[in-house]
């Protein structure tokens, strides 16, 4: 099927962020699929250059080696800023946004989406998901509630285009992020 949705980002990517269960995979298939441009997932790519899943880099190496790890593909992905390399949908972890520099990058290199849900939403997407390592307690909720409370500045911060995608569908999702990119991209 032909992309429908054509955006010409002179080399640089759409890049979605918010907090785990957002929708920044589901959406950014779809934005994939109707603009042409190809998605990258930060996560699925640390873990296959490094050869071990999320929670396993979080279990054996520690939270603050897998941010280094983000940091070091973000920059990376700096570097092809300007070639056809650049012109890509890139899907980020939730936590990308705690390291400053990584906010600083996501800002100068591409048009930044963030996804911002209610915690209610975000604990019913997630419920049946063994992979989110910070979920990893019996109180999910509580762990929910503080990453929300404490990442949504970071986000803010970070975002070109805010969407709150509670009740949002995708299919609506993806003409907003569209017409916001032509308008950034000019």
């Amino acid at each position: 099927m032909e992309p429908c949705f054509p955006i010409e980002t002179k080399g640089r990517p759409i890049i979605l962020i918010g907090l785990m269960g957002c929708g920044k995979t589901t959406i950014g298939k779809e934005l994939s699929r109707m603009t042409g441009m190809p998605l990258i997932d930060m996560d699925a790519i640390i873990e296959e250059q490094i050869g071990k899943s999320i929670p396993d880099i979080f279990r054996e190496n520690g939270e603050a080696h897998f941010r280094a790890l983000e940091t070091a593909l973000l920059r990376y992905i700096e570097g092809t800023i300007g070639s056809e390399k650049g012109n890509v949908i890139i899907s980020t972890g939730g936590g990308v946004v705690l390291r400053a520099v990584n906010r600083e990058i996501l800002r100068r290199i591409g048009f930044t989406v963030w996804f911002n849900v209610d915690v209610p939403t975000l604990l019913e997407r997630t419920s049946r998901s063994n992979n989110r390592p910070l979920l990893q307690s019996p109180d999910r909720v509580a762990i929910m509630e503080r990453l929300h409370r404490e990442r949504t500045p970071l986000y803010a911060e970070t975002a070109h285009l805010r969407l709150d995608s509670s009740s949002i569908s995708v299919r609506d999702t993806v003409p907003l992020i569209h017409e916001a990119a032509l308008k950034f991209f000019v």
